[in-house]
């Protein structure tokens, strides 16, 4: 019998050698671009992730100094509900749920008193059982999540709180624009979520393999990284904390299998925390896991040594 490992390649590493590049604009010294590269080598996965989160060590700069662009501004875009590229993604589980809360009642009415089905009593109790079930099951789905946590076997819900609109007739047109804005081709996400804290920042972008398919080039750019001028050499001089991780998605017919990475430049110094959360330098924490719906089965994982998945490229300053 052929087992779920059997049925998956082997992971081919060098698809993470300098995978997320940071780089900073030679032209512009409080700007810098985020990047992707081994493109090629992506598009032998059903989808590939990348988290972003940003840190700066100095306690002058605070998270409204910096922008993560564009999708700081996607995201106050559809808070302050005005038209954007990204629209919120579908939730259905609650109402679903208050759906199926409400036929519960349907039932409980058709074995109680069948003749008061079509009544208004029955009718708002229906009603209100679906606007309680739509309610409850996020608390239920917090439940699963905080009872799981620490589960090898976990309830997970999704990432992701923004999907891309492709329907606009004008997306070649700014594909374009963006390549010539920042010198080389760039991959939109098709998912999306930014998360802002009172000193850090964090993306999740997620890309789709027809997206990576139809990018030509090997290399693109995901995101621009703006500091106020006046804390730029602040930036540099105190250090930060760059945190990667990379998922690589393979899918069956009801599963998904993750290859997760995760690595950090720390005031410069590549690697991770191992598992007893010491540092460890030019090292990755590595982890496979399969998904079936919401629920993370961890697999497995290992700390990978000698491995540079992130990368950073300042410009000298002049002479």
């Amino acid at each position: 019998m052929r087992t779920l490992a059997h049925r998956i390649p082997a992971m081919n590493y060098t698809v993470l050698d300098h995978l997320i590049r940071l780089r900073q604009n030679p032209e512009f010294p409080n700007i810098y671009d985020v990047e992707l590269t081994n493109v090629s080598a992506l598009r032998a996965y059903e989808s590939v992730e990348v988290h972003l989160v940003l840190y700066p060590f100095s306690r002058q700069i605070i998270s409204d100094t910096y922008r993560f662009y564009p999708f700081e501004e996607y995201a106050n875009e559809i808070s302050t509900r005005r038209r954007s590229v990204y629209s919120r993604v579908p939730q259905p589980a609650g109402s679903l749920f208050g759906i199926l809360l409400g036929i519960v009642i349907i039932l409980v009415f058709l074995a109680i008193k069948p003749s008061e089905v079509a009544s208004l009593q029955s009718f708002v109790a229906i009603l209100g059982a679906y606007f309680i079930g739509k309610d409850l099951w996020h608390d239920i789905e917090a439940l699963f999540v905080n009872i799981s946590k620490n589960w090898r076997v976990r309830y997970q819900t999704g990432y992701y709180a923004y999907q891309l609109e492709r329907n606009t007739t004008l997306t070649s047109y700014s594909a374009l624009a963006r390549e010539q804005r920042y010198g080389k081709g760039s991959l939109v996400p098709e998912r999306m979520e930014f998360i802002s804290s009172s000193n850090s920042k964090t993306v999740r972008l997620k890309f789709s393999s027809g997206d990576l398919r139809r990018f030509a080039q090997n290399t693109a750019h995901i995101m621009a990284l703006r500091l106020d001028p006046a804390i730029a050499d602040e930036f540099e001089s105190a250090g930060y904390m760059f945190s990667v991780k990379v998922s690589l998605n393979e899918r069956g017919l009801f599963w998904r299998r993750a290859h997760e990475f995760f690595q950090s430049l720390n005031a410069g110094q590549r690697g991770c925390l191992n598992f007893n959360n010491a540092w460890t330098n030019d090292a990755a924490l590595a982890r496979e896991a399969v998904f079936i719906g919401n629920l993370r089965y961890l697999a497995s994982q290992r700390i990978l040594p000698a491995i540079a998945i992130v990368c950073a490229e300042t410009t000298p300053p002049p002479a």
